[in-house]
């Protein structure tokens, strides 16, 4: 009963469930194709793919793109999109895949000085 609880306090906190946060090969018509966390140089793009339920009130939500160099995480790209109210959302960010960008990525999704959701992926 106290996880239920809890459970319903973090939804009206938050404002939203994420129910799908993916890396993938290519969007269509809000679909994510191609689910994967392996890509290489030869792919055109990595999409993140993210899907939100129950949104409670219009947010932004941050994709933070970072490549890991020298064992530290730089910051490649940080794109702010808007998630509105309603049953659901999805949406996505994307970064374009360079020859220099081969090694080990990570893309999270931000809210409000708070880290939701990390996919660890890798270009080869």
């Amino acid at each position: 009963m106290k996880k239920i609880i809890l459970l319903l306090i973090a939804l009206n906190v938050f404002g939203y469930e994420i129910k799908e946060f993916v890396t993938c090969k290519n969007v269509v018509n809000l679909t994510p194709i191609k689910i994967t966390k392996t890509f290489t140089i030869k792919d055109k793009r990595v999409y993140a793919f993210a899907y939100f339920k129950n949104i409670k009130k219009m947010k932004n939500i941050d994709f933070i793109w970072e490549k890991k160099v020298n064992n530290t995480w730089k910051l490649y790209a940080d794109i702010k999109l808007p998630i509105y109210p309603g049953i659901r959302w999805r949406t996505y960010s994307y970064i374009t895949i360079r020859p220099f960008f081969k090694g080990k990525w990570r893309v999270s999704l931000f809210d409000t000085n708070e880290t939701k959701k990390v996919i660890y992926f890798e270009i080869k």
